[in-house]
């Protein structure tokens, strides 16, 4: 059976989405065991809710005192707070009490955990977030996507290795990998970009396109993009907001006026296939990859939904022994 961890007192919503979660969850799956990590007045109080789960032994509450909120520094945080639901899930990954963690929370304590507490896997300097991004074509791995806001070339060249051993193990097949630059000749981009350059395009068992634009990224040119952990999250949250404003627009104007609002009962169909290609939430959380355990971080305005999403996303890692895998491929 396996046993996943779930931090309950991470994210916008507090406890009541991660016991929904859980709830939906176990209703229809027994094959894993679930440990929420939270105040358990609160978890039992929203526990309440759902009467299945009374004798339901396929959930253990674990109590913890304290909270690392959003805006605590996060290497102060995880010092002083320990017994904090983020802490005490660490060390549950430590003593191998669980398999994976899930946590809407502080991803910078997230981070640091599996830098300080975890420790990288041997060839790795730091662990990096990888989140899946929607394309026209294939599902894109973008990878810093906001963990090490200034990285160094090598670190860049860890990604990409880290990257092609994901992309191939959660998809089946080589990823064509891409390095994010403001054009795409050899030639353009920063001291950064220029050295990671030369250590990619050096491996010739990764198949690297070269430098990508991040304009064309959404076409699908390339299934995996490496950068630093500063302009990937600039660019996801851009793309993220520019796929929120034009949805708000087309609704805006499919309302504007009786022929607008018939044709879009026309297109309704089509429309929601489209829209359900673009959403993000159907691929779960972000791995930190290059840890020695595994951790999910999911957005922190998730819902029960990109939570049940995230549990099933680590019960197929752990099932593809993705630890193993990516500490195999580095020895190579």
């Amino acid at each position: 059976m396996y046993r996943i961890g779930i931090d309950a007192s991470g994210g916008d919503f507090g406890e009541a989405e991660v016991i929904k979660a859980v709830a939906e969850y176990l209703k229809v799956n027994a094959d894993i065991h679930i440990s929420i990590f939270g105040v358990k007045e609160i978890i039992n109080r929203e526990i309440e809710k759902y009467p299945f789960l009374k004798n339901n032994a396929n959930y253990t509450v674990i109590n913890s005192d304290e909270k690392i909120e959003m805006n605590d520094h996060p290497v102060i945080a995880i010092r002083t707070k320990t017994n904090s639901s983020l802490v005490i899930a660490t060390n549950s990954l430590i003593n191998h009490s669980i398999d994976a963690l899930i946590s809407a929370g502080n991803t910078g304590a997230l981070v640091a955990l599996a830098q300080f507490y975890l420790k990288p896997i041997q060839g790795v300097d730091r662990p990096v977030i990888g989140a899946i991004v929607p394309t026209s074509l294939t599902p894109m791995l973008l990878i810093d996507s906001g963990c090490n806001v200034d990285s160094k070339p090598e670190w860049l060249y860890q990604y990409a290795l880290l990257a092609d051993s994901y992309y191939r193990l959660m998809f089946n097949r080589v990823p064509s990998i891409g390095l994010l630059s403001i054009g795409v000749e050899e030639n353009k981009g920063n001291n950064l970009t220029f050295s990671a350059y030369k250590l990619i395009s050096n491996n010739n068992k990764l198949n690297f396109i070269g430098n990508v634009e991040a304009r064309e990224l959404a076409r699908g040119i390339c299934d995996v993009v490496i950068t630093d952990g500063f302009s990937g999250n600039v660019f996801l949250k851009t793309y993220e907001g520019t796929a929120k404003l034009m949805l708000e627009l087309i609704k805006t104007q499919i309302n504007s006026s009786l022929i607008s609002k018939i044709g879009g009962l026309l297109i309704k169909p089509s429309l929601k296939k489209l829209l359900k290609k673009y959403d993000a939430k159907v691929y779960g959380g972000a791995p930190i990859l290059g840890a020695n355990s595994l951790i999910i971080k999911c957005h922190g305005n998730s819902k029960s939904g990109e939570f049940i999403t995230a549990i099933s996303q680590a019960k197929t890692l752990i099932e593809k022994d993705i630890i193993n895998v990516l500490r195999n491929n580095f020895k190579e």
